[in-house]
């Protein structure tokens, strides 16, 4: 197996953070599976990330986390997080490009007061702190539930709303993603009613319920049938370094090679708008190789997105 980019270790252990709250045990399988990955490459990434801190990077300011057999045991807080936070006008701008980049609107209060607060100079600790407590509350319990439930690959039982309606239905599904588009939210996920991908909008989710029943692995289409790759045509793709190549957004993806350069990867589709889409995504981090009808595609799609 080819040794992780150091890039890609910091994504995993960035993406798990969220996971270690003071007094928890995580499941080492359970993180593992969400990263796709091996557990000894997890444990790897603890060890790693048990060694980071901030200054003076005393026992007591580093990551408190310990692997004790099948379980990761957190001992104590995050240290980085114990601190204040001050932010120069560029970090804050940054953050401001960032959260455009993940869909909340321009005129989200968020965006807004931070704008004003790195015009103003220095974000100094108090202003970061009435910053982030006039970001809106409202469905942070339920993107809690459902984020942890999507890192630990477990069932989830939904009480829907659908348009229409006049009361919830229930629902159990399997996590898939969760996408901000436009400043509103959406839970995918695999329908076990339905037998299907479906769609949920969080402002029509009553309830939600990590169940203890760990999610199958399905390989689904873009559609969300069954995905058979077979009499299907590939598209030679150059992913970027560092950027991850998993079978729930590249179904059907095969590894051709990895290199300095990038992963070279073949990815069956059934048509190029689909196929296109994933790659204009990627913003520079994907180039389609070959076929021609794959590169026109997303030149077209990307000259339309330029001009709206």
């Amino acid at each position: 197996m080819a040794k992780a980019l150091a890039s890609t270790r910091a994504k995993r252990m960035l993406a798990i953070l969220h996971l270690f709250e003071p007094g928890t045990q995580v499941s080492l399988r359970s993180v593992a599976g969400a990263l796709g990955i091996t557990p000894a490459e997890v444990v790897d990434d603890l060890d790693l990330l048990a060694c980071c801190g901030v200054a003076p990077y005393t026992p007591d300011a580093l990551v408190p986390i310990l692997v004790d057999g099948e379980v990761v045991m957190v001992w104590g807080d995050l240290p980085a997080l114990a601190r204040a936070a001050r932010l120069s006008p560029r970090e804050a701008q940054a953050i401001v490009a960032a959260l455009g980049i993940a869909g909340v609107p321009a005129d989200d209060p968020l965006v807004t007061k931070l704008l004003a607060a790195a015009a103003a100079g220095e974000v100094s600790p108090g202003a970061l702190t009435q910053v982030l407590r006039a970001a809106p509350q409202e469905g942070q319990p339920l993107l809690r539930t459902l984020t942890l439930a999507l890192a630990e690959g477990r069932v989830v039982r939904l009480d829907y709303q659908s348009a229409g309606s006049t009361q919830p239905a229930q629902r159990v599904v399997e996590p898939v993603s969760l996408v901000n588009e436009r400043g509103t939210w959406y839970f995918e996920a695999f329908c076990r009613s339905a037998g299907a991908l479906r769609t949920f909008r969080l402002d029509r989710i009553r309830s939600a319920e990590a169940l203890d029943e760990v999610a199958p692995k399905r390989r689904l289409s873009p559609t969300g049938a069954a995905f058979v790759a077979e009499g299907l045509p590939a598209a030679r793709i150059r992913l970027a370094p560092g950027e991850e190549v998993t079978e729930r957004e590249w179904p059907g993806v095969s590894v051709i090679e990895q290199g300095p350069e990038g992963t070279l990867v073949d990815v069956p589709y059934a048509g190029t708008g689909w196929i296109a889409r994933q790659v204009v995504a990627r913003l520079g981090a994907a180039e389609v190789i070959e076929p021609a009808e794959v590169r026109d595609a997303v030149h077209v799609l990307a000259r339309e997105l330029a001009g709206a």
